[in-house]
């Protein structure tokens, strides 16, 4: 069976449209989150939150799905996982644990930076919706833990 992020890479490859400069950076996005799984120092409290996120990437038929937008379905998988970096940056005693778990071209804070100050643009209105999908009230995160 192929690794997930090979089948990413396959999907995107050639892609050169809307957003495929972030686009590009899914299949790293994607490992990035499964090696956190095994990094001794994320937060134990964060383990719900990257499996949501994975499960998110993996899932077909999520808001924005890859079988009707193609490679800009990824947008909103793209969004959740630089979500979910950035909280894992605040919640953790590490502040580098995002760049040793991260093998992509663009630096990982410029990019989580980036993928947030463009959320209207990439997800529009969707960010509740995302939000209720992968049930993160029920993760134990409260308001004053989102990045709003």
């Amino acid at each position: 069976m192929k690794r997930f992020d090979a089948i990413l890479e396959k999907d995107i490859s050639g892609y050169d449209g809307k957003f495929s400069q972030l686009i590009r950076e899914a299949p790293a996005l994607y490992k990035m989150m499964t090696r956190l799984l095994d990094d001794k120092a994320l937060p134990r409290p964060m383990s719900p939150l990257v499996i949501a996120a994975i499960a998110y990437f993996i899932l077909p038929e999520d808001i924005i799905p890859e079988e009707k937008y193609g490679p800009v379905g990824y947008v909103d998988d793209i969004y959740l996982c630089a979500f979910v970096a950035n909280e894992v940056a605040k919640e953790s005693a590490s502040p580098d644990i995002l760049a040793r778990n991260w093998d992509g071209k663009m630096p990982i804070e410029e990019l989580v930076k980036e993928i947030l100050d463009r959320e209207k643009e990439l997800i529009g209105d969707q960010k509740d919706r995302i939000m209720q999908y992968i049930g993160y009230d029920q993760l134990g995160m409260t308001p004053s833990d989102s990045i709003d």
